[in-house]
């Protein structure tokens, strides 16, 4: 545990957990409203965050809720003035480490922290003997996805620009935050740039920044997103939908570490590491002609590639009965284990939204479930309805076929494409590309 961010609107109550957790040795951030603490949250990830139950913005509640859905590793201490047994066990129930009342002194919280460390201590040690990995949001019992995170930690360890590739929903971008924790630029920012999610010129000044009057709208000057992240990580996602143009200026900043903003000539530099991400084959892309050759060398120093579910399906249980647990826990549901039938049913399907696809049918379940175990009855019908011979490809089938033959399914019974995207755990974007590829139009 190295970092603690505290959400208390309480400015001295604040100021002194700051001092106190230094001394021990914690690098700590603050912020003292909800709205504020959930975005150094997304920014920063700590391993702790000692959150008040009452916020000006909004209850500490919700901020737990949000905390817990989005990074369950993440453990929670909450912090009141206003304590009952009943928020105590609420908050608990919602997945808070412990439950501190104002006033305390520092021993009632140096217990709590001792028993965090014995608890993450006994996590690790357990997971061990079960072969199993788990860390940064990785779960995994694989042989060869233990070997790709070995090798993803020697890579973060050094400076070299990796290029992470998979399907979507594999976990890229938990890759890519792992591997910036386990770097010697941990303490710096970790920036995500979302490359599909710009016009040409606005991803250019996402990247660069611009200077005020730069062009219609520019009305001041923007810090890009490539020095936000000085000394840290800037994790460039979706990296094949770059245009070409962007894609030369994108090259000289890899080669030099320099680059210009829109409107201002003079060059720009910034120590930052790059870390990509694409679920389309780059190879093919440079072939062509859509994605430049140099680019594509300067990017894959390190390659890692992320293999689909269908390929570690023995993880199935483990990330169904992680996610199955945080479900029922956010959305106060009794249940509690998943029923083996639908266990077995859920290992026959191939998958094709990976583990994002996973954990959506999972809350699905829950949340539908008028029972303490998880019934195949409330699985989506695509799946609940699948077959285990659908699972078992004929001699001449290949992965794109079984692909192709799903996505044509889906869209099949789905209302609308978007409703399919969601089914196959997808974004509408991608399932756009994928009918493209195969003639689905």
């Amino acid at each position: 545990m190295k970092r603690v961010l505290i959400i208390d609107d309480d400015r001295n109550i604040a100021t002194t957990l700051t001092v106190y957790l230094e001394d021990k040795g914690l690098e700590v951030a603050l912020a003292y409203s909800a709205s504020e603490g959930l975005n150094t949250f997304r920014r920063e990830a700590p391993d702790l965050v000692i959150l008040d139950l009452k916020l000006p913005d909004t209850s500490g509640i919700d901020v737990l809720k949000q905390i817990t859905a989005s990074s369950p590793g993440t453990q929670v201490v909450m912090i009141t003035a206003y304590a009952t047994i009943e928020t105590a066990v609420q908050a608990v129930k919602l997945g808070a480490f412990d439950y501190l009342p104002k006033p305390f002194v520092p021993g009632q919280l140096d217990v709590i922290l001792e028993r965090l460390k014995r608890f993450q201590r006994l996590e690790h040690e357990v997971a061990a003997l079960k072969g199993i990995f788990s860390e940064g949001g990785f779960i995994t019992r694989n042989k060869k996805m233990r070997r790709l995170l070995k090798t993803a930690k020697l890579t973060a360890e050094s400076n070299a620009t990796v290029l992470i590739s998979g399907e979507s929903g594999t976990g890229k971008g938990l890759l890519a935050r792992l591997i910036h924790d386990w770097s010697g630029r941990t303490n710096g920012p970790f920036i995500t740039v979302d490359c599909a999610s710009f016009q040409e010129s606005l991803l250019e000044s996402d990247l660069f920044g611009h200077v005020k009057g730069a062009f219609t709208g520019a009305l001041r000057d923007k810090t890009g997103k490539l020095k936000l992240a000085e000394g840290g990580t800037a994790f460039l996602d979706e990296i094949s939908e770059v245009p070409l143009p962007l894609q030369g200026k994108l090259l000289r900043f890899l080669q030099s570490r320099e680059y210009e903003r829109i409107g201002d000539p003079l060059p720009q530099s910034v120590d930052v590491r790059v870390i990509a991400a694409t679920n389309r084959d780059l190879e093919e892309m440079v072939r062509n002609g859509d994605f430049r050759e140099d680019l594509f060398f300067r990017l894959n120093v390190v390659e890692l590639f992320l293999p689909p579910l269908r390929e570690h399906p023995e993880d199935i249980p483990l990330l169904a009965d992680v996610y199955l647990k945080r479900s029922a826990r956010l959305n106060s549901k009794p249940v509690s284990r998943i029923a083996p039938e639908t266990m077995q049913l859920l290992q026959c399907y191939p998958w094709p939204g990976n583990v994002r696809e996973l954990v959506n049918t999972v809350e699905r379940g829950v949340i539908l479930s008028p029972e303490t175990v998880l019934e195949a009855s409330s699985l989506p019908p695509h799946i609940a309805d699948y077959k285990a011979s659908q699972a078992r490809p004929e001699p001449s089938d290949n992965l794109a076929d079984m692909e192709k033959r799903h996505i044509q399914t889906v869209i099949l019974h789905a209302p609308s494409l978007e409703e399919a995207a969601k089914r196959l755990g997808i974004d509408p974007a991608t399932l756009w590309r994928k009918r493209k590829k195969y003639g689905l139009d």
